[in-house]
């Protein structure tokens, strides 16, 4: 279903402001343009050697308020003690394939599963750190290399393509310790800028598996209204619905409880998604995996025993077009806990029917487990851009290409 006028494209790592069609600033108020799964374009070498099999690796990567505030993280995952003094930071101005600073590290034993952290010296906001240097100048875009014995070992960025890699604080998972010639962004989880409650620590606090199973409702979201006293904004709050009439794999209409009767009618758009168009008429032609998107969405609110809609705290209630905005939960368990309940717009992700879109501006306010609801999407969306399934390159068995394909 159409959300804006203008088509949502993923192909660099930047994020673009954009307004909806009236000018207003709601919770899809940008698009966050992401790369594809090696995330940078492999066509500029670097003049530095790549060596894979790396056990020090670079770990976390944090950004505070402001480019002043930095620091990266260095952590050796393997069984035995390492010399930093074999190692040196290169970080390459922007586009730049010579590096701009380099920060060799001290003469000091690293041992299996220690960390080790470089941060800037003229830090705003001070950060527990191992080494100052005036050298650490990132301001999540300009590429970093280890250098181990003239050899590189790991990179943040792309040596080359000084794209935006970091928004605030990048954590390496730890079923991701894997050396890259260039970031992979499946490796890493975003956090909030100026959390720097990991730093220091080489075990990312998060698992891949909880990851994959997205966000979750508490009792919190239940007991929180779903809008604020103007009736124009979100407090992120839960309330259960009935199924009124299925759309497409976006949007849906619901039967919606008694403090929401203003919206009677409206239909309810999936927030951060974008699934592919079904026919619209002659207007709106359909496009691969739009009507696998709607069969897959459709079957799922059939089927649930409970369906939940959720507020985006701080976003409008609505956007452009006068449908609701937000997020949509189902069960299949008959008298659910708060965190049976499953997030359908992450799981449209996931499964690879829709990109990441639109904006993190309000989804960012939104948590679970200490990770932003737009920080799950983000990440599924790299999982299934890494698989290449569905809209990432697959093609839709049941869409009709034509003769030239």
């Amino acid at each position: 279903m159409k959300f804006f006028p203008w088509a949502f494209a993923l192909s660099s790592l930047l994020l673009v402001a954009c307004a909806t069609p009236d000018g207003s600033e709601s919770s899809a108020d940008q698009t966050t343009s992401e790369s594809s799964s090696g995330v940078f374009s492999s066509s500029i070498e670097s003049s530095s050697e790549f060596l894979e099999g790396s056990n020090v690796l670079f770990s976390e990567f944090y950004l505070g308020s402001s480019v002043g505030t930095r620091a990266v993280e260095i952590s050796n995952y393997g069984t035995e003690d390492i010399d930093l003094s074999e190692y040196q930071i290169e970080i390459y101005h922007g586009n730049a394939l010579e590096p701009e600073y380099r920060i060799p590290l001290p003469k000091k034993t690293l041992e299996p599963m220690g960390a080790f952290v470089v941060a800037y010296e003229g830090n705003a906001e001070p950060v527990e750190a191992d080494l100052l240097s005036k050298d650490l100048v990132c301001n999540g875009s300009w590429p970093l290399a280890l250098i181990h014995n003239g050899q590189r070992v790991d990179t943040l960025g792309q040596i080359g393509n000084g794209q935006l890699f970091a928004e605030g604080v990048i954590r390496r998972k730890n079923e991701r310790r894997t050396g890259r010639d260039r970031l992979f962004p499946y490796d890493w989880i975003h956090f909030d800028a100026m959390d720097a409650s990991n730093l220091g620590n080489s075990v990312c606090p998060v698992s891949l598996e909880r990851m994959n199973v997205g966000p979750l409702l508490t009792q919190e979201d239940f007991d929180t209204p779903y809008m604020d006293e103007t009736g124009e904004k979100g407090l992120g709050g839960a309330v259960e619905v009935g199924l009124g009439s299925l759309g497409d794999g976006d949007t849906t209409t619901f039967i919606y409880p008694s403090e929401l009767s203003k919206f009677r009618g409206s239909s309810f758009r999936y927030q951060n998604i974008d699934t592919p168009e079904v026919q619209h008429g002659n207007s709106i032609q359909a496009q691969p995996w739009g009507y696998a998107a709607k069969y897959w969405n459709n079957d799922i609110l059939r089927s649930a025993k409970h369906i939940v809609i959720q507020s985006v705290k701080g976003g409008y209630l609505t956007e452009t077009f006068g449908r609701m905005l937000g997020y949509v939960w189902y069960t299949n368990k008959t008298n659910p806990e708060p965190e049976d309940y499953r997030n359908l717009n992450f799981e449209t992700v996931r499964e690879g029917y829709s990109k990441v879109a639109f904006s993190s501006v309000a989804s960012d306010k939104m948590k679970s487990d200490g990770v932003s609801y737009y920080a799950y999407f983000r990440d599924a969306h790299y999982g299934a851009e890494e698989k290449g399934i569905k809209v990432h390159g697959e093609k839709d068995p049941s869409f009709s290409y034509g003769p030239s394909l």
